[in-house]
């Protein structure tokens, strides 16, 4: 008859005896407050249609954006800052950055790209318009998060373990080295109407608080209206005057999250000449009023979904 070793618990014994009495039985660690990302999307970039995840289109959004580059190096815009990133490098896009892939190959890539929710921003704030240089462990890592998603163990990836290896990626990387700088504040493309691209991108961000209309940017920087309406088009598939009113949005979300302004504050900032049209403006893009975006940010909850995003995301999928 085979017999059993016997059981030491001394170890465990003493380990229990040092776990502290808690401060409240109803509370305790919450995921939320921890470097848990959630709602996770992997895709390739290709020249495939974007689905808009809000009114907001794709060169800002609410989300976080990870983008891996194992091959085909190309300049990324991250708001006023252009990156040369190469393979081995990655870059974090926070919410309602601006962001512009230039000048990389069209069609199938080697850019990985995760856009995920992550309700503590501050524990990978260093991360910020700051890409890194991965080293082996840091690719190790990236393997092993890819594999738990396209290789699953049971019949879909698991949630859990995808948000593990996402988070412990995320720390990594704030350890790795950042790009060296003379692959910071690049001229990112010898293409004309990028350099244009460029100069609007700039004048905008540095009249946020002003209603600035296309006439004054072309007047401003000696360009037809026509053309520059010809270039938002073919560059960022999206018109110039959108171009503009998600930027105010954008600076209006980032204030909500970040900074203590009163809406009324922040809709004046932005260029809204009353909070009747801030309000408006916002509801239309985010699909939620600017004080229940700052109380929803605050919670720790996402956007909802409306329906007529979601009917255009199932089309392009």
């Amino acid at each position: 008859m085979k017999t059993t070793a016997p059981i030491n618990l001394d170890r465990l014994r003493h380990l229990v005896r040092e776990v502290p009495l808690p401060t409240s039985q109803s509370k305790g660690l919450l995921c939320q407050e921890s470097l848990a990302p959630d709602n996770i999307v992997f895709y390739r970039r290709s020249t495939r249609p974007t689905a808009k995840v809000d009114g907001i289109g794709k060169n800002y959004h609410h989300r976080f954006e990870l983008v891996v580059v194992a091959e085909k190096s190309g300049p990324v815009r991250i708001d006023q800052t252009s990156f040369l990133i190469e393979s081995g490098e990655a870059a974090l896009i926070f919410p309602n950055q601006f962001h512009h892939y230039q000048d990389v190959s069209v069609g199938e890539s080697d850019w990985l790209i995760l856009t995920f929710d992550l309700h503590r921003s501050d524990l990978v704030e260093a991360l910020r318009n700051s890409p890194r240089t991965l080293d082996q462990d840091g690719i190790s890592r990236i393997e092993t998060l890819i594999r738990e998603f396209t290789e699953p163990r049971g019949t879909a990836p698991d949630t859990l373990a995808i948000s593990f290896q996402l988070s412990r990626l995320l720390v990594h990387l704030l350890g790795c080295s950042e790009l060296p700088d003379d692959r910071r504040n690049i001229h990112s493309s010898t293409s004309a109407r990028d350099v244009i691209l460029e100069k609007v991108n700039l004048y905008i961000r540095e009249r946020l608080n002003q209603a600035v209309t296309i006439s004054d940017v072309a007047l401003a920087l000696g360009y037809s209206v026509s053309h520059l309406r010809a270039v938002f088009r073919d560059r960022l598939g999206v018109s110039l005057g959108r171009y503009m009113r998600e930027a105010r949005l954008s600076e209006a979300a980032q204030l909500l999250q970040g900074s203590q302004m009163n809406v009324s504050e922040i809709g004046e900032k932005c260029g809204f000449e009353s909070l009747y049209a801030f309000s408006r403006a916002f509801r239309k893009a985010y699909g939620i009023a600017p004080r229940a975006y700052r109380q929803l940010v605050l919670d720790g909850r996402s956007l909802p979904i409306r329906r007529k995003v979601k009917a255009e995301t199932e089309a392009v999928g």
